[in-house]
């Protein structure tokens, strides 16, 4: 079974990419159901992040998949990828052997004893490569006399200076984050910078919509989801970045409960 950052959301729905819209919304139905806060399936197969993960999953399913524009651009990212990925081939043919040099065939016509021509065919006579002619020796050029100064000015020694040695570069791909970082937009945005990803590839991985990200990295709160589906992106954004999911998660929602006077988010254990 693929992770679940990796299944698409007709995958993570269990139905096909033709499903109609009340196909859809009874399976997102079912999911809810099976994986919702009190559902026993959620507190014993899945641990709290990735039960916060999915159910933001399934959020982002339903919303793509009964919206036609999203889902048709959608499909067109998933054509895309699976065009990308190149079809292994399954048939098998033994290496060519290289095409034998065809033999040529002259006529001959020597003469025997008692004056007859006789015409054969054989093959066709080597001639022997042309005998290089000698290479003529360079001549030498007449030796050039000193020139004597009557009076020789010594000058020091001109050493120069050495170079300062360049300052160690940074490890590439590794972001130094001090320990009581408060996480902001724009501290998430650089730690990805600097491990050199990119919005979109950091969406294909785990499968949040692009309008999630760039909305969390300019911190535009009005423009994100309900802070339970919130925590399970931020969840997934930290563990690709290789942070700590629970301390990102818990700086920046109580980020956004200050500036937008809602309640401040349950620690969660």
């Amino acid at each position: 079974m693929k992770p679940l950052a990796q299944q698409t959301l007709y995958e993570l729905l269990e139905i096909s990419p033709d499903a109609p819209t009340g196909e859809i919304d009874a399976a997102y139905a079912r999911a809810r159901a099976l994986y919702g806060p009190d559902s026993i399936a959620t507190y014993t197969l899945l641990a709290p992040d990735e039960a916060e993960l999915l159910r933001a999953r399934l959020e982002e399913a339903r919303a793509t998949l009964t919206d036609s524009d999203a889902r048709a651009r959608y499909d067109e990212r998933l054509a895309a990828l699976a065009a990308a990925v190149p079809a292994p081939s399954s048939a098998w043919a033994p290496p060519r052997a290289p095409p034998a040099a065809p033999i040529q065939l002259v006529a001959v016509t020597p003469e025997d004893e008692d004056g007859e021509d006789e015409r054969a065919l054989g093959p066709a006579a080597v001639a022997p490569p042309p005998v290089p002619a000698p290479a003529r020796p360079a001549a030498t050029p007449a030796p050039v006399a000193p020139i004597r100064l009557e009076r020789e000015v010594s000058r020091p020694a001109m050493t120069p200076p050495p170079a300062p040695a360049p300052p160690p570069a940074a490890p590439v791909g590794v972001a130094y984050v001090p320990e009581a970082t408060t996480w902001t937009g724009e501290v998430l945005r650089n730690v990805r910078e600097a491990r050199g990803i990119s919005v979109q590839q950091i969406s294909d991985r785990t499968k949040v919509v692009r309008h999630h990200i760039e909305a969390i990295e300019a911190d535009r709160f009005a423009a994100l989801p309900a802070p339970v589906y919130l925590r399970g992106i931020l969840l997934g954004l930290a563990r690709e970045l290789r942070l700590d999911g629970q301390k990102v998660a818990r700086s920046y929602l109580e980020r956004m409960s200050a500036a937008t006077g809602g309640p401040a988010p349950t620690p969660r254990r």
